[in-house]
């Protein structure tokens, strides 16, 4: 069981980010005073962590378990 609710809680914690940043963005535009085209600058170093976790789980899987890869 506690495996399921440490997976529930890293699938809300990776979605989070993606919506919250769309909401966000108008704020933080304007408080820092930011372009527009600021947004695709932290949309490709987020895109670049995604893959780069892709493509590093499977042997952080086979090393860890996915207890431990989880927590």
């Amino acid at each position: 069981m506690g495996l399921i609710i440490i997976s529930f809680i890293a699938f809300v914690s990776l979605g989070l980010p993606d919506g919250l940043l769309g909401v966000a963005w108008p704020g933080i535009r304007g408080y820092f005073d930011l372009p527009v085209d600021a947004l695709g600058i932290i949309l490709i170093f987020g895109t670049g962590g995604y893959m780069l976790s892709s493509f590093l789980n499977g042997m952080l899987m086979r090393r860890l378990g996915i207890g431990r890869l989880l927590s």
